[in-house]
C-alpha cells in the first residue's frame, strides 16, 4: 500500500467477482529490528492473508477442522474396526473463508502467531485510506496492530497451524525502490511493491522490545492474489549487499525473485540504478532463470538449505547463491482457497550469499559486479493434504 500512482490501485482490496468465492490475497511487510535489552538483530514479518471471504463472511471458517464430533455410537464402530454410517460421511467438503493476520520472526527460536477473523469484520475507511481487521491497521504508510496466541488456545484449537506467543507493532514505511507486476495473468497476479523499503518503528514480542531504524530495517514489501498460491513456491529477495569489488555497501541495490509459474520464476534486480527484469509475459522472450533449492549436509555448522538462481537475459548473466541455516527455519502454512484440507507449507529463514553480474563478451564473461548478500529472505513450499 503506498504511493506510487503507478501501482496505486495495487494498494487496494482487489478480491472482486468468482475470487470472493474461490481466491485468495496475501500482503506481506518483512523487516528487521534490534533487541533493545540485548542488541540482537532479527527478522520480522506481519501478512495479512484473505481467503474465499464471500463464503462465510460472519463467522471465520478454517478448512483444517472439518471432522464432525465423534458420538458414543461412532466410538464404539471405530473400537470395533467398523465404521458408521454417520461417521463414513465425517469429512465435510469445508472452504476456508477468513481474514487471517499473521506475524512472527525468522531464525534461531523462531515463531509464528496466527488471528483469525471473519471477512464482514475488514474494512477500508476510505478517508484515511487505512484497511481494518480487529486492533490491526494496515495504512498507506503505517502499520499497527497485534497477535496474542496462548498454549491453551493451541490445545482447544491445534487448527490454528502456529505457535503460541505474543507479538505488538507500531510502524511506519516508505517504499524506496518499487517494482510493477513481474507476473500478471487471469488467474494470478504478483507484485513487489516495494523491493527496498524503509520501515521504522517498534515491535514486542514476548515482552521483549525490539527497535526499527530505517537505515537498517532492510524492509521489503510485497503482493499477490489469484485463484490459490503458488506450488511449488520459490521466493528469494534482499536489499542489504556489499560490493566485493569496491569494498563498499551498496545502498540503492535490491532484488526479488518468486514464482514458480508455470516451472519458471519472475524476477527484478536492481544493482546501483543498472536494473534487470524477467517478466515471462511473452512467449518469445529469450530470458531464462533455472533455479534449484536443496539441502546439503554440514558437519561443521548442521544442515543448510540452498537456494541458487541463474538468469540469462540478453548480454547478461546473474548468478546469485544463498545459504540458510536448516536450523534456523520453519515451516509456516497457508490453506488452500480449494479446501481439500490442503496446506501450502513455506519453509522459510534469513539466508547469506553471493550474486555476480556478467557481461557476454563473445565466448567469454566479464565480471560486471561481485557482492555479498545479506538479511535475504529465503523460502521454499509445497502444497500437502493433511489431516487423513
Amino acid at each position: 500500500m503506498a504511493n506510487s500512482k503507478v501501482n496505486k490501485r495495487f494498494d487496494q482490496y482487489v478480491l472482486r467477482g468468482k475470487l470472493r468465492q474461490e481466491g485468495f490475497e496475501r500482503w506481506r511487510y518483512v523487516f528487521s529490528a534490534f533487541s533493545k535489552a540485548t542488541g540482537q538483530e532479527r527478522k520480522f514479518f506481519v501478512e495479512l492473508f484473505i481467503v474465499n471471504p464471500g463464503i462465510s463472511p460472519k463467522v471465520a471458517v478454517l478448512s483444517q477442522k472439518s471432522r464432525l464430533a465423534l458420538s458414543e455410537s461412532d466410538l464404539q464402530y471405530a473400537l470395533a474396526g467398523t465404521a458408521s454410517a454417520a461417521h463414513a460421511n465425517d469429512e465435510i467438503a469445508v472452504l476456508p473463508s477468513y481474514v487471517l493476520v499473521k506475524a512472527g520472526v525468522f531464525g534461531s527460536n523462531g515463531k509464528q502467531m496466527n488471528k483469525f477473523h471473519a471477512s464482514s469484520m475488514f474494512s477500508f475507511i476510505k478517508n484515511t485510506e487505512t484497511f481494518k481487521v480487529g486492533d490491526c491497521l494496515f495504512r498507506s504508510n503505517a502499520l499497527s496492530g497485534s497477535v496474542v496466541v496462548s498454549s491453551q488456545d493451541l490445545r482447544i484449537r491445534p487448527e490454528l497451524l502456529c505457535n503460541a506467543g505474543a507479538m505488538s507493532w507500531e510502524l511506519k514505511f516508505e517504499r524506496i525502490i518499487e517494482c510493477s507486476p513481474l507476473y500478471n495473468r487471469k488467474h494470478y497476479l504478483w507484485t513487489p511493491l516495494g523491493v527496498k523499503s524503509v520501515f521504522s518503528g517498534t515491535v514486542h514480542l514476548d515482552e521483549e522490545e525490539y527497535v526499527v531504524l530505517p537505515k537498517s530495517s532492510n524492509g521489503y514489501i510485497d503482493k499477490s492474489w489469484g485463484i490459490s498460491p503458488n506450488s511449488p513456491y520459490f521466493h528469494i529477495s534482499s536489499s542489504k549487499m556489499t560490493s566485493i569489488i569496491s569494498g563498499k555497501q551498496m545502498l540503492n541495490s535490491c532484488f526479488s525473485l518468486e514464482g514458480e509459474f508455470g516451472g519458471k520464476l519472475c524476477a527484478y534486480l536492481n544493482f546501483e540504478g543498472e536494473k534487470y527484469t524477467v517478466e515471462n509475459r511473452g512467449i518469445f522472450k529469450k530470458d531464462a532463470i533455472i533455479h534449484d533449492c536443496s539441502q546439503m549436509s554440514d558437519s561443521s555448522d548442521g544442515d543448510r538449505v540452498h537456494w541458487t538462481v541463474s538468469i540469462h537475459k540478453g548480454r547478461f548473466v546473474i548468478d546469485v547463491d544463498l545459504f540458510c541455516k536448516g536450523k534456523e527455519m520453519f515451516v509456516r502454512d497457508y490453506e488452500m482457497p480449494q479446501g481439500k484440507r490442503c496446506l501450502l507449507k513455506i519453509l522459510g529463514g534469513v539466508g547469506t550469499g553471493e550474486v555476480r553480474v556478467y557481461k557476454k563478451i563473445g565466448k567469454n564473461l566479464e565480471l560486471l559486479e561481485h557482492a555479498n548478500v545479506y538479511d535475504a529472505i529465503c523460502e521454499f513450499g509445497q502444497t500437502e493434504e493433511v489431516g487423513k
